[in-house]
């Protein structure tokens, strides 16, 4: 045997950033090379291969990853040997990444297959992706009772900002069969709570079977306490999801609805596909069908062109409909986009004005929506230990929940808000459902 590949030299670690789906890889990541004999450890000092995988989809999370790689510098002098790894979108969009001091290899999303034996073969250089990956019959093994499970992979719409069709490639639904069969492989193992993930979720279609309809297959596994999704695309959202949500007890009374803009014009330049009028259409048969549905949003601010009037009608736009919580970024520009092209970029000191505002309107609201709930009995199910004391909870329209008591994680309880942290809800439990 290659001393290399000795038990004590095959510790790995990994380092994730950006959104869920690049954690559902990190999983699929530790669950190819724990399947080879390779030990996961929790520092980059221990590991024989550090793993950072990236997110190209804004300009920070980039800074972010390449300053984890630059603090590796005094790593690789200590430890010559130690192989390092960028993983992800950015190894896909930033190929020159390669010649970075610490950098052996760039992995993009769809070559997890080809990596454990790529750092096997002490290769360097960019490992080929394969074109249809789906990652199926790849079947992670969870540490707590939450767990993704990706159902598309990709994007076929390329709205003028985003730079996931290109570092993702085109949209690819998974078979239903192998949906099912990984969601009940989760729920062997203890899993109670799924999130399935697409960059489009809503756009799933594999042989008649669109996503209200996966949805309902998956929702049919009874040992599911929690069912969500991510992430919604208002263009591609039909009525006949929310029927599917109010249907089925286990599925969260949550959507996450990305509305980047409120100006129709903005919305245009974007190519979203859609107008206010069509997000705020869709928002009210939403809660008119689901009286307790739990809404959140992306806003972007700062778009190219972005006029006071564009940045007033999404204020206003945010100030009606009452998102329970949103994500709000400033626009950066990212390369291969067809808004890197646009000549008309605001200030930064203009978009980072106009993205304090909205973070103050929206916190507003935020804690306004959490004090609501003083007094309210929730059904919640215990997650996770909380960081200060007590449990993490999640309603079953999507609420974080701190519970006070003694209380089992996996199972599910009546909660009684008594007082508000912040906009942390925190209860009592009455009984035990």
């Amino acid at each position: 045997m290659d001393m290399y590949m000795e038990k004590s030299n095959n510790r790995f670690y990994i380092r994730t950033y950006g959104c869920q789906m690049n954690k559902y890889d990190s999983d699929i990541i530790k669950t190819l090379l724990l399947d080879e004999d390779f030990e996961d450890v929790s520092t980059p000092e221990e590991a024989n291969f550090v793993l950072i995988n990236t997110c190209s989809v804004r300009e920070h999370a980039e800074k972010r990853a390449i300053g984890r790689l630059n603090s590796l510098k005094g790593l690789k002098n200590k430890k010559p040997e130690v192989i390092i790894g960028v993983l992800g979108c950015m190894a896909k969009e930033l190929p020159d990444l390669i010649n970075h001091p610490v950098v052996d290899f760039l992995a993009p999303p769809d070559s997890y297959r080809n990596l454990v034996k790529w750092i096997k073969a002490k290769k360097n250089g960019l490992i080929p992706e394969y074109k249809n990956e789906q990652y199926s019959n790849i079947f992670i093994s969870p540490n707590n009772i939450s767990s993704y499970l990706s159902i598309t992979r990709g994007c076929n719409y390329f709205c003028s900002y985003c730079i996931v069709p290109y570092s993702r490639g085109y949209l690819r639904s998974r078979p239903p069969n192998e949906i099912i069969k990984e969601a009940e492989n989760l729920v062997k193992n203890g899993v109670r709570e799924i999130t399935l993930l697409g960059q489009n979720i809503n756009a799933y279609y594999y042989k008649g079977v669109d996503f209200p309809g996966i949805l309902k297959k998956v929702a049919g596994i009874k040992e599911i306490e929690r069912l969500n999704f991510l992430t919604s695309h208002p263009k591609d959202i039909p009525l006949s999801l929310f029927d599917v949500m109010a249907e089925h007890k286990n599925v969260t009374n949550y959507l996450h609805l990305p509305l980047q803009s409120a100006s129709n014009r903005i919305l245009m330049r974007m190519r979203r596909g859609y107008t206010i009028q069509d997000y705020m259409s869709l928002v009210n048969k939403g809660r008119k069908i689901l009286p307790d549905l739990t809404l959140t949003t992306d806003i972007l601010i700062g778009f190219p062109g972005e006029k006071d009037e564009d940045f007033k009608e999404t204020i206003m736009a945010v100030k009606k409909i009452r998102f329970d919580q949103s994500y709000m970024f400033a626009y950066s520009e990212r390369k291969s986009t067809l808004s890197a092209l646009f000549n008309d970029n605001l200030e930064e000191r203009i978009k980072n004005n106009r993205l304090r505002y909205l973070i103050e309107v929206q916190n507003e609201i935020t804690e306004e929506k959490a004090h609501a709930l003083k007094g309210k009995e929730l059904e919640v199910l215990v997650v996770d230990k909380a960081k200060k004391g007590g449990k993490i909870g999640k309603s079953k329209n999507g609420k974080i929940i701190i519970v006070n008591g003694v209380a089992k994680i996996g199972s599910s309880y009546i909660v009684k808000i008594n007082r508000i942290n912040g906009w942390v809800p925190i209860g009592e439990i009455k009984k035990e459902v």
